[in-house]
């Protein structure tokens, strides 16, 4: 197993993962960047797709090195490039995306906290003597 390679993981549970590969030990796997694998149905031509969502719901969270246990995985393997291509493609959108909704959230209140600083500025200019 090679770090900072993508891999595979089918898990117990019945989860599909793909996750960037930290390191392992005889034990866990520690691996970054989880994304559960999901086959839908499209509703417009009927049929099937795959598509990747975060495993773990919280973006800031992803960046850590998260263990798994192996006792979890049924199995694991490496992915081709194409797969493999098609993962970071996506963290990188989601990234992206994350990091322009972030900027648009600070905009907003850096805009509501001034036209709140406006408006005091103009409540107190009368009552000055």
């Amino acid at each position: 197993m090679d770090r900072g390679e993508v891999y595979f993981l089918k898990m117990n549970s019945g989860e599909d993962l793909l996750c960037t590969l930290v390191s392992h030990d005889e034990t866990c796997l520690y691996v970054t960047q989880p994304y559960r694998v999901e086959v839908m149905q499209t509703t417009a031509t009927m049929t099937l797709t795959t598509g990747i969502m975060r495993w773990i719901p919280f973006e800031s969270l992803m960046d850590y090195t998260i263990s798994i246990d192996k006792k979890n995985i049924l199995t694991y393997m490496l992915v081709d490039d194409i797969v493999a291509g098609k993962y970071i493609n996506t963290i990188s959108e989601q990234a992206r995306k994350e990091r322009e909704a972030q900027a648009e959230r600070i905009e907003q209140i850096r805009s509501m906290l001034m036209a709140q600083a406006l408006q005091r500025i103009a409540n107190n200019s009368g009552t000055l003597h």
